[in-house]
């Protein structure tokens, strides 16, 4: 017999079972869809690192040392680029060189200080210093190192697209959009969305894997890697600046 045909208490029935059974299965989703997203988000991490040479050498390392050709739109001269990224203590040297030109960076805790273009050392500006502090704060690979460490101060989510997110103070700190073979083929930090893309994941050291190249969506910037080191001894001297700023 067709529904509204039904006698008015039969179909009162009906529509109150129908109207549990839907409020049930809402609710039985609203209280298992955040563990299942965050279990969903947990495997694509471990996924991620497996890609990359798995959660135990990321979790050692302490350090990375990348050698990169770099290629600026806004740069004639093609730079080589020498950045150390200490995972444990806030401090990081970049350094590039190019014909008659040598660029220094150093943030190392409080302390900081650069060799600029007209040759001049002395502090960075508040303004650079603030923006370098929120580069080291969510570098990738450091944020790798974090995520295999399982940090508490972190949590992953996925986000658009299936992106990996990794949050921080209740905010997104990175972001990593996975390719079939599980490789970031594009990560992001804060609310950059374009983020930076990236190449096949083939250079290797101490079981780590980095990309080959990488390169910002507009052709800005492009980096080729000729060489990666870690877990190297970084001693203090290397942060230190020139005499005359002691």
């Amino acid at each position: 017999m067709p529904a509204d045909l039904l006698p008015l208490s039969r179909r009162h029935v009906l529509r109150s079972a129908a109207t549990a059974a839907v409020s049930a299965a809402v609710l039985g989703l609203a209280g298992a869809g955040p563990v299942h997203a965050a279990d969903d988000a947990e495997a694509r991490a471990e996924k991620l690192l497996n890609a990359v040479g798995g959660r135990a050498a990321w979790a050692r390392a302490h350090n990375m040392v990348l050698d990169a050709q770099q290629h600026r739109a806004d740069e004639a001269a093609v730079l080589r680029t020498v950045v150390a990224m200490d995972f444990k203590r806030p401090r990081f040297r970049a350094e590039s060189t190019a014909h008659a030109l040598q660029l220094i960076r150093v943030l190392d805790g409080d302390r900081h200080w650069q060799l600029a273009r007209n040759g001049s050392i002395g502090a960075l500006p508040a303004e650079q210093l603030a923006e370098e502090r929120r580069w080291y704060a969510a570098h990738p690979m450091r944020t790798l190192h974090r995520v295999a460490m399982r940090d508490p101060a972190l949590s992953l989510q996925l986000g658009r697209n299936g992106r990996l997110e990794v949050m921080e103070a209740g905010r997104r700190l990175a972001w990593y959009a996975l390719d079939a073979r599980h490789e970031p083929q594009a990560y992001g930090a804060y609310d950059d969305d374009a983020g930076t893309v990236l190449g096949p994941w083939e250079v290797e050291r101490r079981g780590l894997r980095h990309p080959l190249w990488t390169a910002k969506p507009d052709g800005s910037l492009r980096t080729l890697t000729k060489s990666l080191d870690v877990n190297i001894d970084l001693v203090s001297a290397f942060f230190e600046p020139p005499a005359p700023l002691r």
